[in-house]
């Protein structure tokens, strides 16, 4: 699907988008703004991942689902929304969690990641997939006012320089297993759209090499006094992560 004015969109950039392989896990609030932002802009291939149910307390937030899709499989409902959007678009539906038994196929055929899921565990999963294959991560969390996006460049060459998600948020096993939602509050759809559209603009950036971007930064947003906060990510030095994790895997962005 081209773009309805095309002359805001170079060549370039609409073979860019038509030629990406973007990750999403989580096809909750987030998710949903994601793959759906992306359908319109005329991204060309999408695979999500996600093993659960719509279920009510969804639809205030979760634009992809109507209450008839109540007890549906996400992925699969979201898939064939995303089609009736754009016809052009390759979307593969993964109705199970992301694991490390499943993780590295799935991560190694993305050229980007968009994490929107709404856990620890996950985050912490798709963090040291993305350092050990070289794929940009672009993960965000969003709660009632308030939410963060931050773009971690794991395809760049000086990896040892760049910080990861656990520089940011030190993850013990006990906290990796919290539900982020529980904790920040349920999210006003605003303000989950503004997160998401945040994580699509990341991600049309790093496609197109746009060095104005977030890399190795986190950007805090308050929609209740409309500031925007970026700020550096300091790498850790004694991060378990990504000062000890190898980069065998890592192919070209």
């Amino acid at each position: 699907m081209e773009a309805k004015n095309p002359e805001l969109f170079s060549n370039e950039l609409r073979q860019a988008l038509r030629e990406a392989r973007v990750l999403i896990v989580g096809v909750g609030g987030l998710g949903s703004f994601v793959a759906t932002e992306m359908a319109y802009l005329g991204f060309g291939h999408l695979i999500l991942v996600d093993k659960d149910t719509v279920s009510p307390s969804n639809l205030n937030r979760q634009i992809l689902y109507t209450p008839a899709d109540i007890g549906k499989s996400k992925v699969l409902v979201a898939a064939k929304r995303l089609r009736e959007i754009n016809p052009e678009i390759k979307v593969e539906a993964i109705d199970s969690r992301l694991t490390h038994t499943n993780g590295t196929y799935i991560v190694r055929r993305a050229d980007i990641i968009v994490d929107c899921s709404d856990n620890f565990a996950t985050k912490k999963l798709l963090n040291r997939l993305a350092i050990y294959h070289g794929k940009p991560l672009i993960t965000a969390g969003v709660g009632t006012w308030e939410g963060w996006v931050a773009t971690f460049p794991f395809y760049l060459e000086e990896l040892s320089q760049i910080p990861c998600l656990e520089c940011l948020f030190p993850l013990d096993d006990k906290s990796s297993h919290l539900d982020l939602e529980k904790i920040s509050g349920t999210a006003l759809v605003s303000t989950v759209a503004t997160v998401a559209s945040v994580q699509v603009n990341e991600t049309i950036k790093l496609l197109t090499e746009d060095p104005d971007n977030l890399e190795g930064k986190t950007l805090l947003i308050d929609m209740k006094t409309y500031q925007c906060t970026p700020i550096k990510i300091k790498k850790n030095p004694q991060c378990k992560v990504c000062n000890i994790s190898t980069n065998q895997g890592k192919t070209q962005k």
